[in-house]
């Protein structure tokens, strides 16, 4: 697993740059730019934000949403799920 973002208090090493907004955006504004959705790094820190935010209230959901993720072929489908509990804009 990826380290916490700029908000977050993990030990691990957090996220920089576009990763760093994307995690801050998943996990604190539910926000998702699409703008932004061709930066690899700014999905993969939104989707580290979403599914930390989401395993604070259910580890079972985020658990089976990062078994998903793992698999490069149902990444799609993950980023269209917890693009339904955001807010989605246009720009950024």
């Amino acid at each position: 697993m990826v380290g916490r973002g700029s908000s977050g208090g993990g030990g691990e090493e957090g996220f920089t740059g576009r990763a760093a907004i994307g995690y801050d955006h998943g996990y604190d504004g539910q926000l998702f730019y699409l703008g932004l959705a061709l930066d690899e790094r700014y999905v993969e820190g939104w989707v580290e934000g979403c599914l930390e935010r989401i395993g604070e209230d259910n580890p079972e959901e985020e658990r089976f949403f990062r078994d998903l993720w793992d698999d490069e072929t149902q990444r799609e489908v993950v980023i269209e799920s917890l693009k339904a509990d955001c807010e989605v804009r246009a720009g950024r």
